[in-house]
């Protein structure tokens, strides 16, 4: 597996100590993408194509739409709309000359099925996938061979459950034998130390709203209800239903 390693926003990301680097830099791959499809280059052949064909997932249409880009964005779905015509046309056709509730259910049940896989694909997803792999590469492979970066690591926040987990399972793609053992190890010691860690806070909080605890410190828990949600399901997915995510 050939990567182009990403060092200089991984080790930004991990300086910044969140309760998951790779969630913020996931968060930055979305704007990214979502800043692209609804760029000039919308109006090159190529990315139209893409656009008509693959579209976006439901989660991405709805950024699209908030984005403050009426233009571009209307320009995508003109087209968009008109793949769509081609690709829905035979249900709707199905459904207005069936003759009993049989074929006008079937033909409900072909135009859920032709609905749902327009949804696949999404082209903001995928850019994401890529960006991904190349930053979880980078981080077992900093592991490896940067020893400050190693110590930096062991000692952070660590990730979200759902990225701990990504990045046990691709790590073999980096490293190997004892060094890839001694990393899995590290990892998820990592995590449950830090999912120790946000529960406690979670705890004070919930002790803080008692009257008696009222005049006591926070000792940082003010925000203990969104970083024990952040450091289980994650910030930033891929949820591209393609991929299954």
């Amino acid at each position: 597996m050939k990567v182009v390693l990403e060092t200089i926003p991984v080790w930004d990301a991990f300086k910044e100590e969140t309760e998951c680097p790779v969630c913020a830099l996931m968060e930055e791959a979305e704007k990214d993408g979502i800043s692209y499809y609804l760029s000039s280059a919308i109006m090159t052949p190529e990315v139209r194509v893409e656009t008509n064909d693959k579209g976006f997932c439901p989660y991405h249409f709805i950024l699209l739409s908030k984005e403050g880009k009426p233009q571009s964005l209307a320009l995508v779905m003109d087209t968009y709309y008109e793949k769509n015509k081609e690709t829905f046309s035979p249900y709707f056709k199905a459904i207005a000359s069936s003759s009993n509730p049989r074929k006008t259910l079937k033909g409900v049940d072909g135009l859920k099925k032709a609905a749902k896989e327009r949804e696949k694909g999404c082209l903001i997803c995928k850019r994401m996938e890529e960006r991904l792999e190349r930053y979880l590469f980078t981080i077992a492979s900093l592991y490896s061979s940067d020893k400050e970066f190693k110590d930096f690591f062991v000692s952070s926040k660590g990730l979200c459950l759902h990225h701990s987990i990504l990045l046990g399972e691709m790590a073999g793609e980096a490293l190997k034998g004892d060094e890839l053992e001694a990393f899995i190890k590290d990892l998820f010691s990592l995590l449950e130390r830090n999912l120790d860690r946000v529960q406690k806070d979670d705890w004070w909080m919930t002790q803080k709203y008692k009257s008696e605890n009222k005049d006591k410190p926070w000792n940082g828990a003010e925000d203990a209800h969104k970083r024990a949600v952040e450091k289980l399901v994650g910030k930033v997915r891929v949820i591209d239903p393609a991929e299954g995510k």
